[in-house]
């Protein structure tokens, strides 16, 4: 092992703007204080930069996920796609945690409940040397944060397995089939309504049940069903959430538009019966950041819903649509369809990068003809919205089964809406803000399963999964690398993972302070670096040993 220095260099954030970050345009050179005895020091091998990294740079102290609001008095160090190396450990460290292993951090820590992420609620990975504590080794379940990295992946590489692992767990993310046990319900009718319902089975456990408009008929039988009191109300309340919401028959869409402001995290809503063909206007944003699920049954008792068909993954052999696939993310998930073994047989990539898109193109079109996928890729800002719904029919004139949202707008979801199958699945893998709505058909929903679903998170098996994977090479994750550089190059990356410059990932070596950022292609890699890539064209465990010997 290397001496242990007693400083590092670091790259810290002071308040919101690109003009806070770091100290002069250059990183902090900071001393490395004694170990705490739960405490590791580690090395960084590698960082990936991520656009959420610029997320938390524009918004500073207003990021919800940050611990730390007053950054200017207590600055953070960001950045979550770590690779560390340990070099140093507190006595109070288990032995399994090894001197000298290289470790992956599952950045979505958790602690009681609350997301304390690595570059979030703590200080995370853009510095040359970062310590970590008991939060990070030692989950609350009794595992850990940290993964160890497979010795055949070169630690760049590895440092692209967050947003992998995200992109791969966007395909199974898991949404309750049941009703939250001793939870909140809330059930909201048209006013006026005089029939009475069956609650069903899946709802006995409710701890509170709360019911709007429905006839004094209505409530006796469902407390009767219960044997407990339920809650008559004639207006929605106003002080308290629900886990489980029904919409049983309402055709008042501003009552339910209004009611769904009532959900909770991980909220499931139900539309039971005839609820009109009206567009509701619901939250997108609350898919992907409060894990929020809709569903609909035409007829049955009030959780009929549950039982109602869901999938996760692609359909095989259907026709999936990416807006936006031509970006960094956008080009894993595409990836990602092409080689999945629920590979559509369509697939239409939008987006608004020419550069971007050829690049796409050329990766990839030979991987899907290989694969008989009919594939399409389009810059939909060269053609008016008539000729791009014009497009969209043609390409799948049954709809698409899947659509994959990777621009973080609502207005895109509205343009792709009219284009959902019967039966398709819509994923708003982008982070639209909570509150942001579109209009979806809730007759389709309830009749025809439209299902809608997203997030950009993983879990700690996710990862492991896909740590295993790339081992094995079902997969590469160093095809989505783009770029790399030095530590003093981080801010010149950061900007160009917010301008949108390249078309893949930026990786930084903290090691290698003074290499410079560059694309990784034949015309910016120096002879000897392009000599060491595969033959696609990709970094190797040759080439990373090489830029530390030309650069560190």
């Amino acid at each position: 092992m290397e001496s242990i220095p007693t400083k590092t260099l670091a790259w810290r954030l002071y308040g919101a703007g690109l003009e806070n970050f770091g100290n002069q345009d250059a990183p902090d050179n900071i001393d490395i204080r004694p170990l705490k005895d739960d405490e590791i020091l580690t090395k960084v091998e590698a960082i990936g930069l991520c656009f959420s990294d610029i997320k938390i740079i524009r918004l500073g102290g207003n990021h919800l996920k940050l611990w730390e609001k007053d950054l200017k008095n207590h600055p953070l160090i960001i950045g979550h796609e770590a690779i560390l190396t340990i070099v140093k450990k507190g006595p109070g460290v288990p032995a399994e945690f090894e001197v000298g292993k290289r470790y992956l951090v599952q950045p979505d820590i958790y602690i009681k409940g609350r997301c304390c992420a690595y570059g979030y609620g703590m200080d995370g990975g853009l510095t040359q040397y970062s310590i970590i504590d008991h939060r990070v080794w030692r989950s609350e379940d009794g595992g850990s944060y940290l993964l160890e990295c497979p010795e055949n992946l070169p630690s760049a590489s590895a440092a692209l397995m967050e947003p992998w692992t995200c992109v791969r767990a966007a395909y199974h993310i898991p949404h309750r089939t049941t009703p939250v046990d001793g939870g909140a319900l809330l059930l909201v009718t048209q006013p006026g309504n005089a029939k009475t319902y069956k609650l069903g089975k899946l709802y006995a456990g409710q701890k509170k049940v709360v019911a709007v408009n429905f006839s004094d008929a209505a409530i006796a039988a469902f407390e009767k069903e219960l044997g407990k009191p339920v809650v008559k109300a004639d207006a929605l309340p106003t002080d308290e959430l629900f886990d489980d919401i029904v919409y049983v028959d309402l055709k008042d869409k501003k009552l339910g538009e209004e009611a769904q402001l009532l959900a909770a995290d991980k909220a499931i809503i139900n539309f039971i019966g005839d609820c009109g063909n009206d567009e509701w206007r619901i939250d997108v944003g609350a898919l992907h950041y409060k894990r929020r699920w809709y569903q609909g049954a035409p007829s049955g008792d009030l959780d009929a819903g549950y039982a109602t068909p869901r999938r996760n993954d692609l359909l095989k052999g259907g026709a999936a649509w990416f807006p936006g696939g031509a970006g960094a993310m956008g080009q894993m998930h595409v990836e990602l369809a092409i080689i999945s073994k629920n590979a559509p047989s369509k697939i239409l990539v939008t987006d608004v990068d020419d550069a971007r898109i050829e690049h796409l193109r050329k990766k990839l079109a030979p991987r899907a003809t290989e694969r008989n996928i009919e594939f399409k890729l389009v810059n939909p800002s060269k053609m008016s919205e008539d000729e791009l719904h014009k497009l969209a029919k043609e390409f799948a004139p049954n709809g698409f089964s899947d659509i994959i949202i990777l621009v973080p707008s609502a207005a895109v979801i509205d343009q792709a809406m009219p284009h959902l199958a019967d039966g398709g699945l819509m994923n708003v893998f982008a982070g639209i803000p909570a509150g942001e709505a579109s209009p979806i058909p809730v007759n389709r929903l309830i009749n025809k399963g439209l299902r809608f679903t997203g997030s950009s998170g993983s879990t700690t098996q996710d990862m492991i999964d896909s740590l295993r994977l790339a081992a094995e090479h079902e997969f590469e994750p160093q095809s989505a690398m783009a770029a790399i550089a030095g530590f003093n190059a981080v801010k010149e990356g950061l900007t160009a993972v917010s301008q949108g410059k390249f078309p893949g990932k930026v990786v930084i070596l903290p090691a290698c302070v003074d290499m410079p950022l560059m694309p990784l292609d034949k015309e910016h890699l120096p002879a000897e670096v392009i000599a060491t890539l595969d033959k696609y064209g990709q970094y190797t465990m040759e080439t990373e040993k090489l830029l530390h010997k030309m650069w560190k």
